[in-house]
């Protein structure tokens, strides 16, 4: 399994975990929310995300609610504490974080898929770099 490979499993296991941290989801749902928090670059597949979400009941990371919803435990709130105890940060730092961490996305996705939004990214950076400017 290549390196990256590995990240983004990793990533995706925070990522589910921060997700259900927020409110209990079908998987559907996840990765639905996935898509949308990605502005539509990455769905990952139910390949991935079933298999994991499974892996994650074996563990007590999550258990299973009414049915085919899926919560997390204390289990797995404490493997994602460092993520929530950032919500004790001011607003700018979230969003300077958050920048940080659509660079490592944007690092990462397919480059053609990029190519199809660097119009619109680049108007974005160059108003953000504007307001940095201006403070």
């Amino acid at each position: 399994m290549s390196e990256l490979l590995a990240r983004q499993r990793g990533r995706l296991r925070l990522l589910i975990l921060w997700l259900l941290y927020q409110s209990p989801k079908r998987g559907i749902d996840i990765t639905d929310d996935i898509y949308k928090m990605s502005w539509g670059m990455w769905r990952p597949s139910p390949g991935s995300v079933y298999p994991l979400l499974n892996k994650l009941l074996e563990e007590g990371a999550v258990r299973k609610e009414g049915g085919d919803k899926y919560q997390i435990t204390d289990k797995g709130i404490k493997e994602i504490e460092h993520f929530i105890l950032v919500r004790n940060r001011s607003k700018t730092e979230d969003a300077v974080e958050e920048l940080r961490g659509l660079l490592d996305f944007f690092k990462e996705i397919n480059r053609e898929e990029l190519a199809l939004h660097k119009e619109n990214i680049l108007d974005i950076l160059k108003k953000i770099e504007e307001v940095v400017r201006n403070a």
